[in-house]
C-alpha cells in the first residue's frame, strides 16, 4: 500500500500543488496593477539608465510627479512633472503584454515628462512584482517603477 501511494498519490499532489502555484500568478500578477500606484525610478535603454545624473535623479524623486496609477482593471491616472493625464489599460496576464491608451493629448515641455508620455504608449510588456514594476517597449527600453504612496 505504501508502494502505490508513493508512485501514484506523490507524483499526483505535486502537479496540484504546481499547477495552483500557476494559477495564482495571475492573479498576483492583476494584483501588481489594480489600486497600485507606481513612481518612476528612471527609464533604461540599451546602455543602461538613462538618467544618471544627481540633479537629474532629483526631478524624478519630486513628491507627487512622475507616477501612475492603476485604478481599476481598465483605467489609470498619472502626472508627469506639471500635468495629470489618464488613460485606459490592459493586460494578457498569460503574454505579460500590456496596451496603455492615453486621453487626449498630453503637453509637456521638459525632457522628463516627454519620456514618460512616449515610453507609456510604446509599452508592449510588462514585468515586475509587488516591490517594482517594468513597462518594456518593442526595443527592450523600459520604464522601472517603484510602490508609491500619495
Amino acid at each position: 500500500m505504501n508502494s502505490i501511494w508513493q508512485k501514484i498519490c506523490v507524483p499526483l499532489f505535486v502537479v496540484c500543488i504546481g499547477l495552483l502555484a500557476g494559477a495564482c500568478n495571475d492573479e498576483d500578477d492583476i494584483d501588481i496593477f489594480v489600486g497600485r500606484t507606481w513612481k518612476v525610478s528612471n527609464f533604461f535603454g540599451p546602455a543602461g539608465p538613462v538618467y544618471s545624473n544627481v540633479e537629474d535623479l532629483k526631478v524624478l524623486e519630486r513628491e507627487n510627479s512622475f507616477f501612475i496609477k492603476f485604478e481599476d482593471s481598465s483605467t489609470f491616472t498619472g502626472r508627469t512633472l506639471d500635468k495629470d493625464f489618464r488613460g485606459t489599460w490592459s493586460v494578457d496576464l498569460e503574454k505579460r503584454t500590456i496596451s496603455l491608451r492615453i486621453d487626449g493629448t498630453v503637453t509637456t515641455a521638459d525632457a522628463f515628462s516627454k519620456q514618460l508620455i512616449k515610453s507609456l504608449k510604446d509599452a508592449v510588456s510588462y514585468r515586475g512584482d509587488y516591490n517594482y514594476l517594468n513597462l518594456v517597449d518593442k526595443d527592450k527600453a523600459y520604464i522601472l517603477f517603484h510602490p508609491y504612496k500619495q
